[in-house]
């Protein structure tokens, strides 16, 4: 298949790949005048093309009929090694990228190699929207593709025959009603295949499911009266020729605690269950919609050909802006969303609306209209070639994940599971989340599906098998100014009592230097991974007082000893409440917690001493304290020295005590 580019792009890209291989290699930079790189795109070079739409993509006037006498182009082709997860570099593997800049700015391409078969196939695409037989086509391509052959998709989260206790009814055969119907579930002896919709609710909701239009739904109310966003997933249910469609606020009552309470526990199963679930990503709320209009900056699938000049053999490549899935999926405004999170992971199979394309992502693949037969699996292998889950992979979608992952960590699956659960808390920190008090809520089914590793054993976002591992959460927000809410919504010690993104290093902790007695939590609900009122933590070991937390510059943070070499420094530490802490502020105290091996330093493991900061709690019994943070006393060398202790251990102050944090 003969790919159409200007006499330019054919000598530089021709130039620049070696004939035996047949792949390319490192160019120097090559240069073009701005306007030359018009009239080609103008004249046909998709190359060329490819340049100037994403250029204008990003608000550039650099490649504009206005600047034509401006800046060059320049060109440059780069072989780049592969890094696996433990920093390995993978030397037989080809990574070829295409960089082209305008002065400051500059954009890549990754060159792909792909068969000649795939050029035809992804080239063909339509402008006429997300919503065209052309999109769903494609899309019910990967569906059956994926119901038919992927094993891990086809995994069972559900009880047999388990059905939500409400579905709205869209019809079962053209022609469809105007009306759809909620159903009531109880009673039915089989389970039915469905959809489920994930979308933004926005400040306003016009229609929901309350107390006193329960009989309404039941009995048939007009499309005409739902937001664009149902009604596109109305019309997308019946496209894939299913009957039943799943949307929270349609079939959870709203106005209900004890309904919202009990829905709520059941997300494992509601997305586990669907058969495939629809996104609406570019929508910010429900009137938004599922389909659009593609943006003129939409190329579609782009391909480049470099012939032998020995033989006329060709050699196909497709353009991979490898910005595009981050910023148009993993940056829409529904991924943004705290609860999407969730539904996102559990269900097997999601189809997203994005602005200018249709994304499909299943636990075995990922695709898109600009990638239909799938994105080259290096785009996501970070975390699972070295950090495999088999206990989940037929679960949920691990590879949305962004892991830190350590290839040491063997065949236990306890430890593996821990890391995927602080990869998973630390990606859902970063979500907006309306409710504060749905903090836990909100990742309650994923938890419900954790347990089923990890045991039922769930204190407020942290497990019993992993408790003091868990412990050791840090904030993660740099400069800005951090709080816990003034509501009640966890105890000190969970991740979840804090307003901000937190952070989990890779690692685990040996020679533990605390006992854990009890551990409590007291459920708002029956929903054991769902809201809580109270809860303490009881531990056994030895208490350090008479400390205070210093400002350093550049947002850092240290832990010193008063009285002691002018405030000698002890340890480096990270508050929970960025505040600036002085000596006159009550008394702070460090519990040890154990020596932590820390896998990411470039030099080595390094065996620190980490533990919490407390403060006393007012109103409580001596021995009752608050979390005030995490210390680490570095140097580890200190450990070994009997002649000088670590910094920490200098201050030994009698017997371990009993300690019990809020």
């Amino acid at each position: 298949m003969k790919i159409a580019l200007c006499g330019n792009c054919k000598d530089f890209l021709q130039s620049n790949h070696d004939e035996k291989w047949r792949c390319f290699k490192d160019s120097r930079e090559y240069e073009r005048s701005a306007s030359i790189v018009l009239e080609a795109a103008d004249a046909g070079c998709r190359l060329c093309e490819a340049i100037v739409l994403k250029f204008r993509s990003l608000q550039s006037d650099l490649l504009s009929p206005s600047q034509t006498n401006a800046q060059p182009v320049r060109f440059q082709l780069l072989i780049r090694p592969y890094w696996n997860t433990n920093m390995q570099s993978t030397e037989d593997i080809d990574r070829p990228f295409l960089r082209v800049s305008i002065s400051q700015q500059r954009i890549e391409f990754r060159l792909w190699r792909v068969p000649d078969i795939l050029t035809a196939e992804g080239a063909a695409y339509d402008d006429h929207g997300t919503g065209s037989e052309t999109s769903f086509a494609k899309a019910k391509e990967w569906f059956h593709e994926c119901v038919l052959k992927h094993d891990n998709c086809n995994g069972v989260n559900t009880p047999k025959n388990w059905i939500p206790s409400r579905l709205i009814d869209v019809g079962s055969r053209p022609p469809f009603p105007d009306t759809i119907k909620l159903r009531q579930t109880k009673g039915w002896q089989t389970s039915v295949q469905y959809a489920a919709l994930s979308h933004c609710w926005g400040a306003v909701q016009p229609f929901k499911l309350l107390q006193r239009n329960v009989h309404v739904l039941m009995s048939g109310i007009s499309t005409v009266d739902l937001p664009k966003t149902f009604r596109d997933a109305i019309y997308a249910t019946r496209k894939f020729g299913l009957q039943y469609l799943w949307i929270d606020s349609l079939c959870i009552i709203q106005d209900s605690n004890e309904d919202w309470d009990f829905e709520s526990s059941l997300m494992t199963h509601v997305y586990g269950g669907c058969l495939l679930n629809f996104a609406a990503a570019s929508s910010s709320d429900c009137m938004g919609g599922l389909f659009r209009d593609r943006p003129p900056s939409y190329l579609g699938s782009c391909f480049i050909s470099v012939e032998s000049q020995n033989d006329a053999f060709m050699s196909y490549y497709q353009l991979w802006d490898q910005d595009i899935w981050p910023v148009e999926f993993e940056s829409a405004n529904l991924n943004k969303r705290a609860w999407v999170m969730q539904e996102r992971m559990l269900s097997p199979r999601t189809l997203a609306f994005a602005k200018a394309q249709v994304f499909w992502e299943c636990r075995c693949k990922r695709a898109s209209e600009e990638f239909p037969s799938g994105y080259p699996i290096e785009s996501f292998e970070i975390g699972q070639r070295d950090f495999k889950q088999p206990h989940l992979q037929n679960k949920l979608k691990v590879h949305a994940l962004n892991h830190h992952a350590d290839g040491r960590l063997g065949d236990d699956h306890i430890p593996r599971l821990s890391l995927a659960w602080h990869n998973l808390v630390m990606l859902y920190s970063r979500k907006d989340i309306t409710f504060e008090e749905d903090k836990l809520v909100a990742i309650s089914g994923l938890a419900g599906l954790f347990a089923a590793q990890m045991g039922t054993d769930y204190f407020a976002g942290l497990w019993k098998p992993t408790l003091l591992k868990d412990l050791l959460w840090e904030v993660d927000v740099d400069n800005s100014v951090t709080k816990r809410p003034l509501k009640y919504r966890a105890p000190s010690w969970s991740w979840a009592s804090v307003e901000c993104p937190v952070k989990y290093l890779p690692g685990w902790i040996e020679s533990n230097q605390v006992t854990v007695i009890d551990v409590k939590i007291q459920t708002v609900s029956q929903n054991q991974f769902g809201r809580v009122s109270g809860g303490y933590l009881q531990l056994q070991g030895k208490l350090f007082s008479d400390f205070c937390v210093v400002f350093e510059e550049g947002s850092h943070y240290s832990l010193k000893k008063r009285g002691l070499n002018g405030n000698s420094l002890v340890a480096y530490c990270t508050p929970d409440e960025r505040a600036r802490f002085t000596d006159s502020q009550v008394e702070i105290l460090c519990l040890p917690l154990g020596s932590y091996v820390d896998t990411t330093r470039a030099m080595g493991d390094l065996y620190d001493c980490k533990g919490l900061m407390l403060v006393t709690q007012r109103n409580q019994p001596r021995g009752y304290y608050k979390r005030l943070g995490i210390f680490e006393a570095a140097q580890p060398a200190f450990f070994k020295d009997p002649n000088n202790q670590a910094p920490i251990e200098r201050y030994v102050e009698g017997e371990e005590d009993m300690i019990v944090v809020l």
